[in-house]
């Protein structure tokens, strides 16, 4: 089984590189422990992921099979058998506990505080004196916490007559059954499962018309079931399945409404409206109580979209609020605000392509077109036609492609001979994307709005933030309302964070471009658990679309750089010159 140090390195070498020095540092051992823990997680990962060194002397883990490495680890994490056993017990000592998943009664005094802690918002964790501990939650909510946890893993509790082979003769019998449509065949059968673990606790009130149908499937899998707990089991399945029922396009058109402010980037359309319902749907007709422990990293598509992933935010905490609906994060309804704001936020971008021959020209242009989404390639042959249309738009790139000299410190122009290869499509989108910022970062972050805050080391993250923006605010850098919604937005939790800077921001209705504003801190600070070494505030207007782009941008640049190197930056000027 994988220690806590462990399951804490896999976790922060899967977000980014770190030496060796660091993490011995951080958890108080010597460099030669740390090496044979990363032995051991690769001999114990087989082949699913591996921790590897990159750049200078630097580790990260590389994940291949992402299904399975989760899989894995889910396997080797005792919480899951411990809430299981603490589940399924009415009361159960703790030395019982230890016996039961054959772990040394120190570790469980140590690991059942961390249990309470982590599901605090899901369950109570008690303690009776001299008989033991017990989760309080309704019978209801208990079925489906286990449930849950049958359903990650089957096996996480052994059960008598229980095993693989019942399983997946169990799950087979499930995908028959035509009641409950909005649940699928596998958490069925984790409700089944559940039921069978609680039956000595559960009364029934009454026999339901589909225990019948139920009992079938539960006995062609070997598995014995009275009348009385199918009633239970089909009971819940019923409640799951009109809740899901209650769940409508109208009804999330509605909350959308509700949440859209001024100055907000456009993103709802039909599309999103369906998937943010689908995803409602399922997650009423299969709740998920219990927050992932270990989840693949989204921070990159959270700093290059942090408009959806607000929105995502907003969404969650209303329905949190309005109905007992079990969202836990944002990263699923984040992707689907994100591929909206991906649709709506795409302009048509004029590439000039000068080409002197006309085959290659048409060639190089469907290429292009193919390539670049959103791309509109202008053809013209010579240096004078180019003059021309410079005067009637501005091209975002101009390519030349021809045997005429062009200027390219004039900036904008970038020179591949003859037909473009797939590298020199690559180097058109990344042009396109960054050239506007790289060329003029000053523009976005200019110097007069740099300054240092020395923050003292007990001063938390909301005072900061408070601090900074007033002072921006007194030097009439943002508007009262933009301070507002900045501070705002970081009580809101999910912060956005890019390799130690903090980026505080909010959505303006101001016509000015994109601000944003560079500040070093005295000392570092915790935020969401993450080490904070500079701010960014950032002011982004949705009238400049393509502006929006600058997120994505920093995410990119930032995420190259070694911690150590960010942790460097003392003044604008350094933090301008990693833009560039």
């Amino acid at each position: 089984m994988l220690n806590e140090r462990q399951f804490a390195l896999l976790d922060e070498l899967e977000s980014q590189p770190v030496s060796l020095g660091v993490l011995a540092q951080k958890r108080a051992v010597s460099a030669r422990t740390i090496l044979r823990d990363i032995d051991y997680l690769n001999f114990t990962l087989g082949g699913k992921a591996r921790i590897h060194t990159v750049g200078n002397s630097l580790y990260q883990l590389e994940i291949v099979d992402r299904k399975g490495y989760f899989q894995l680890l889910q396997r080797h994490d005792n919480d899951d058998r411990m809430l299981a056993l603490l589940l399924i017990h009415p009361v159960i000592s703790r030395a019982q506990l230890a016996e039961a998943l054959n772990l040394p009664d120190t570790w469980m005094a140590e690991r059942l505080p961390r249990l309470k802690k982590r599901y605090a918002r899901v369950f109570t964790l008690a303690s009776r004196p001299g008989s033991g501990h017990y989760v309080v939650v309704d019978r209801d909510k208990r079925i489906i916490l286990l449930a849950e946890l049958f359903r990650k893993d089957p096996l996480v509790f052994p059960l008598v007559g229980i095993a693989a082979g019942s399983f997946t003769a169990l799950l087979e019998n499930c995908r028959s059954l035509t009641a409950w449509p909005d649940i699928t065949p596998d958490y069925r059968a984790s409700m089944i499962l559940a039921v069978y673990a609680l039956r000595h606790q559960l009364v029934a009130k009454g026999l339901h018309p589909a225990a019948e149908a139920l009992q079938a499937c539960t006995e062609r899998a070997g598995l014995w079931m009275s009348q009385a707990m199918l009633s239970i089991l089909a009971e819940r399945l019923d409640d799951l399945q009109q809740e899901a029922r209650r769940i409508t396009p109208e009804y999330v058109t509605g909350i959308l409404a509700s949440l859209t402010h001024a100055g907000q980037p456009a993103m709802v359309d039909a599309q999103l409206i369906n998937d943010l319902t689908g995803h409602l749907v399922r997650c009423v007709a299969m709740p998920k109580w219990l927050p992932e422990h270990r989840q693949g990293s989204m921070n990159h598509l959270k700093a290059a979209w942090p408009a959806a992933f607000d929105m995502s935010v907003k969404f969650i905490h209303h329905l949190r609020k309005s109905r007992d609906i079990p969202l836990n994060d944002s990263d699923l309804t984040g992707l689907y605000f994100a591929c909206a704001l991906e649709r709506h936020h795409h302009e048509s971008v004029p590439v000039v392509l000068l080409a002197d021959q006309n085959a290659i020209a048409t060639i190089n242009k469907m290429a292009i077109e193919r390539a670049v989404f959103n791309c509109r390639v202008i053809v013209v042959r010579t240096p004078d036609e180019l003059c021309a249309i410079r005067q009637e738009l501005a091209p975002g790139l101009v390519i030349n492609n021809s045997h005429y000299p062009l200027d390219e410190r004039q900036g904008c122009v970038l020179t591949i001979r003859h037909i473009i290869p797939a590298a020199g499509l690559d180097q058109i989108k990344d042009f396109l994307a960054s050239a506007f910022i790289r060329q003029q970062p000053t523009r976005f972050f200019p110097a007069e709005s740099y300054f240092h805050y020395r923050n003292g080391p007990n001063e938390r993250w909301m005072q900061v933030v408070a601090a900074i923006t007033t002072r921006l605010r007194q030097q009439n850098l943002i508007t009262e309302t933009e301070a507002r919604r900045i501070e705002q937005r970081e009580q809101e939790g999910e912060n956005l964070i890019v390799n130690r800077i903090a980026i505080p921001h909010c959505w303006s209705e101001q016509p000015q471009p994109f601000r944003g504003f560079f500040v070093t801190l005295e000392s570092p600070l915790s935020v969401n658990g993450e080490e904070v070494r500079h701010v960014l505030v950032a002011c982004a207007s949705a009238e400049h679309q393509q502006e929006l782009k600058i997120f994505g941008y920093l995410a990119s640049v930032l995420n190259r750089y070694s911690p150590q190197t960010i942790e460097a930056l003392r003044d604008h000027d350094a933090f301008i010159a990693l833009l560039r």
